[in-house]
């Protein structure tokens, strides 16, 4: 056994002063979006002090800014989602442009064009920004809200939809850390995941990088995958980021509930099944949840909640090879290793030397006498099962055979609540937290499930973000955030618990390695019983972090603070009750070498 405690704490402070040349889009607060542009009239000449809003559609919030001396202008920060900007200045039309869709870290230009006239007339623009980002050599890659909901996703796995990304490698399960993905041949271990503007990742045990929030499809908005040359404030990697952001509550009520199942039963068998008479396995998968989220005060504060639940039950078989009746009590006489090849028995206390070498003497009939079995070793042959089926002949190899159905079970839930104090002061909250249980079959007698060599794998996920941001006037933007990610992995040996002295062993044995639990034993041509290894791994990283940006004129100063406490607290215990591994060596002869 061994119990590993590794405190690590790392904290770091990124600045970026004087962006010259037109860097205000530098202001996007990690998953915020950004308007850029100049506003001009009909000549080109600027035009300063020119008032600007954006409004979100979906929540009436305004984000103001005026442009400066030279006309230039920033609006930020803006949460991903759907806007119309209004524009006015004295002597001039008001100028209005909706159907403004801005995407996670987006950084959109757009220039406008003044017109001469009263304010009280409006000149009104349907049109998008564009999708390529001028002031950024950032390459990433947006996958939309839409692409989410329709593309096709085995088990709902959002972060499957990296693969749309060019340049990614690897694999994606469903698991703390099975995030083993690589961009443009980094590696697996050089990337980090932000949800809502903060790390979900952690350490895990090997180094590489886990995921505390696997967040359902239809609660997200929409996530970048930011490949190379991003900004210093994504500097805790040197590989890739992913960038993933929650939908939040609208003035509307929205809401939606699905199912997605998969039953064998309305399966095809296979081919080469139905030609050798072999039924379809059995394979059960329900996925199921909804979302719900609206105003708790309109135009003020909303909420959105997710549930989703997945309950999957599979066929699992186990063949093997445990001791006959005749066996169990000594009796080999029946024992063949092929057609008339007896395995003989041979006394080990019978050693002796012959020559150059050493011989030994065979039981009597092929019997081990009662006397000379360990009563040790007869307490733990009742943990084999029972043979069950006929096995090959004459060895009769393989006469245990079970069926039964492993499990797999996860429930995610997820909440965000946004609170809008004024249009300058902006703060949400959110959490999520998954819990998962992945159980094999149990095809052994339920008295001897402590000897069966299998464990229960369970997840227990927390994930949770508190977010403020203040603009205090429209050329500074100010951002607070903390947040945590916390895994709890939990690898359960079925055998945990038992006491090694109820077979016989010394009462010592139960606590000497820390943990009770059946010991390990293996006899050559028999299964295995018992199984070593139960583990209980916690993986934490809490986050504080920070910045301050100030535009001037045509510069953009920016500078932060990411703190991350990191943790990882591991407890893995080995074989705790001993291992005990037995050969025909220790039986065979005449000669004990041969």
């Amino acid at each position: 056994m061994k119990f590993n405690t590794i405190l690590s704490r790392r904290i770091w402070f990124g600045a970026l002063a004087a962006a010259i040349a037109l860097t205000p889009a530098l202001v996007a607060q990690s998953y915020n979006a950004s308007l850029i542009g100049n506003v001009t009239d009909a000549t080109g000449a600027a035009v300063p002090n020119a008032s600007l809003v954006a409004t979100n559609l979906a929540t009436n919030i305004r984000t103001e800014a005026r442009s400066d001396a030279m006309g230039r202008f920033v609006v930020s920060p803006l949460p991903p989602g759907s806007y119309r900007l209004e524009v006015s200045a004295p002597g001039f039309r008001k100028f209005v442009q909706s159907g403004i869709e801005l995407a996670v870290g987006q950084q959109a230009r757009l220039d406008v064009s003044m017109v001469v006239g009263e304010v009280t007339e409006n000149i009104t623009v349907e049109a998008a920004v564009s999708d390529i980002e001028t002031s950024t050599a950032t390459i990433g890659k947006v996958v939309s809200n839409k692409a989410i909901l329709n593309l096709p996703l085995n088990s709902r796995n959002i972060y499957s939809l990296i693969y749309l990304t060019p340049g990614v490698a690897g694999s994606i399960g469903n698991n703390y850390n099975s995030m083993s993905y690589s961009i443009n041949g980094a590696r697996t271990s050089m990337m980090d995941t932000l949800i809502d503007g903060a790390t979900a990742s952690h350490p895990t045990v090997q180094g590489y990088s886990g995921i505390s929030a696997f967040p359902s499809v239809d609660a997200i908005g929409e996530f970048k995958v930011l490949g190379a040359n991003f900004p210093a404030e994504y500097g805790r990697t040197a590989g890739s980021v992913l960038n993933v952001v929650y939908k939040s509550g609208t003035n509307e009520f929205h809401g939606s509930a699905y199912e997605f199942l998969r039953n064998s039963k309305l399966d095809a068998n296979t081919f080469y099944n139905n030609l050798r008479g072999v039924p379809l396995s059995s394979f059960k998968r329900s996925q199921y949840g909804g979302t719900f989220g609206g105003p708790i005060q309109r135009d003020r504060t909303f909420f959105m909640s997710s549930y989703e639940g997945l309950r999957q039950r599979s066929f699992s078989s186990r063949t093997t090879t445990v001791p006959t009746a005749l066996e169990r009590s000594g009796d080999f006489s029946q024992t063949f290793a092929g057609a008339n090849n007896p395995v003989l028995i041979f006394d080990p206390f019978t050693t002796r030397a012959s020559g150059t070498g050493f011989i030994r003497d065979a039981f009597p009939g092929n019997v081990v006498p009662a006397n000379r079995q360990d009563p040790v070793g007869r307490r733990i042959a009742q943990f084999y099962p029972q043979p069950n089926t006929q096995g090959a002949p004459f060895t009769n190899a393989n006469n245990f055979y079970n069926q039964g159905s492993s499990a797999l079970d996860i429930d995610q839930i997820d909440g965000r609540v946004d609170h809008n104090f004024t249009s300058t002061q902006r703060f949400f909250v959110r959490y999520s937290y998954r819990n998962q249980d992945s159980l094999p079959a149990i095809l052994w007698p339920k008295e001897l499930k402590a000897a069966e060599t299998t464990n229960n794998e369970r997840n227990r996920m927390h994930n949770g973000v508190v977010d403020y941001t203040w603009t205090p006037n429209p050329s500074t933007v100010i951002a607070i955030r903390g947040a945590f990610a916390r895994s709890l992995y939990l690898y359960e040996n079925l055998g945990l618990g038992f006491l090694a002295s109820s077979l016989g062993f010394p009462a010592a044995l139960d606590t000497a390695g820390g943990l009770p639990m059946f010991p390990r034993v293996s006899a050559s041509g028999y299964t295995t019983l018992g199984n070593q290894d139960n583990r209980r791994n916690a993986f934490m990283t809490y986050t504080l972090a920070g910045s301050v940006t100030k535009m001037k004129n045509a510069h953009t100063i920016k500078a932060g603070y990411d703190g991350r406490l990191i943790r990882v607290n591991n407890r893995e215990s080995r074989a705790t009750s001993g291992d005990f591994a037995f050969t025909a060596g220790f039986t065979q002869g005449p000669n004990p070498n041969q």
